[in-house]
């Protein structure tokens, strides 16, 4: 049987690192800058965990590099371990990795360098590896060499000839750098990227704000208000200061093609949510969201975020943005206490443009919560 190759390889490290910053509403999540696309990704949340995920090289006209995803997850505080896994796409025409895995590093940076076997490790119906602590460790001590080399082999019985996937930069010092910093860890014995002795405290988790969800009237489907009812104008007008303080342009054309209608739905006898769709620029598909009195003459607020695209009727504010045409992007969610909606989670599913559809992996928290019901039982 041939052998898969799927292959992390990096090169000689550049004196000097950025990021770009693409949002912080709970910890960063960056990219190592000055490489286009990026092949890392960090995803920090608001209660101190740290995810990075690197992905294989691009394809070029010459040859073409199998998906595969290195995630490395890590909660705050000293004592955190680190959890590794990787992802694999299987070869075209395989509907999974049937065979045995093995992991391979090698450090180019050594004279006569060789690869050395660390042993095997079994994917799941995903493709989802999950490594020992042993493998752990040695990869994260392999990351921190001039010239790391980490291969996945798979024994997966296809015909395909061996893929090499090189990596051409050192992104992954980057991140690793700044997950250190957001945890509070660079210089200490705990620190991922330059361990040292520091005997600064390191912060523990931050907890997770508590939400009580609050029940909203029955009646679900909402009163959906067109161009045509006479309640429209002047409901129109109401929003429209609103809508300009958020960068959204009301439009009598609507991308749905429904023209600016306005929906409401009862979360109380006193509160109506409105909502209606907006564009923010180029940006199409996404509505705002607005608390009204329930004479529907005044907005108390607006609600949800930039990338809101619906509410279910149910006390929930639901956004999403795709980020390419395989349903990579990033999602959030606005619930209903009692008096507001408030920020429950906002998660992505890694970089875009990777060979996995939909993502690598199904969420990366950038902002997490424990919900509960009004009757106090966990909920979610």
């Amino acid at each position: 049987m041939k052998k898969t190759l799927f292959s992390f390889m990096l090169a000689a490290a550049p004196a000097t690192y950025a990021f770009d910053g693409l949002t912080y509403d709970g910890g960063p999540i960056e990219t190592g800058a000055g490489m286009q696309p990026p092949h890392w990704i960090l995803v920090c949340d608001n209660t101190g965990t740290c995810r990075a995920a690197g992905y294989q090289h691009n394809n070029t006209e010459h040859q073409t590099f199998l998906p595969v995803s290195l995630l490395l997850t890590r909660q705050a505080g000293a004592d955190a371990k680190v959890k590794a896994q990787v992802r694999l796409l299987p070869a075209a025409g395989q509907e999974r990795n049937t065979g045995g895995i093995t992991l391979q590093l090698t450090d180019w940076s050594q004279k006569n360098a060789k690869p050395v076997d660390y042993g095997p490790v079994q994917t799941d119906d995903e493709g989802i590896a999950t490594l020992s602590d042993s493998q752990t460790a040695a990869l994260l001590a392999h990351l921190r060499t001039p010239e790391p080399s980490i291969k996945f082999i798979a024994d997966d019985g296809s015909d395909n000839a061996p893929y090499w996937t090189p990596y051409s930069n050192r992104e992954h010092l980057a991140i690793l750098a700044k997950m250190d910093e957001y945890q509070g860890r660079s210089g200490t014995p705990s620190a991922l990227l330059n361990p040292g002795t520091s005997d600064k405290a390191v912060p523990p988790p931050a907890p997770a704000p508590e939400i009580s969800a609050a029940a909203v009237k029955e009646d679900s489907s909402g009163d959906t208000i067109t161009p045509e009812n006479k309640k429209h104008a002047a409901l129109l007008k109401l929003l429209q200061p609103y809508g300009q303080e958020k960068n959204c342009a009301f439009s009598s054309s609507a991308p749905d093609k429904r023209g600016q209608n306005i929906t409401l739905y009862p979360l109380n006898d006193k509160q109506t949510l409105a909502e209606t769709i907006c564009q923010y620029g180029e940006e199409k598909g996404f509505y705002l969201f607005a608390i009204l009195s329930a004479d529907l003459k005044k907005v108390e607020k607006t609600v949800g975020g930039p990338i809101s695209t619906g509410y279910n009727g149910y006390g929930e504010i639901l956004g999403a943005r795709q980020l390419d045409d395989k349903g990579c992007g990033i999602d959030d969610l606005y619930l209903w206490n009692g008096t507001d909606f408030v920020l429950a989670s906002k998660n992505s599913n890694g970089l875009c443009g990777k060979g996995f559809p939909g993502g690598a992996w199904n969420s990366l928290p950038n902002y997490t919560s424990n919900i509960r019901e009004a009757n106090e039982k966990a909920a979610h």
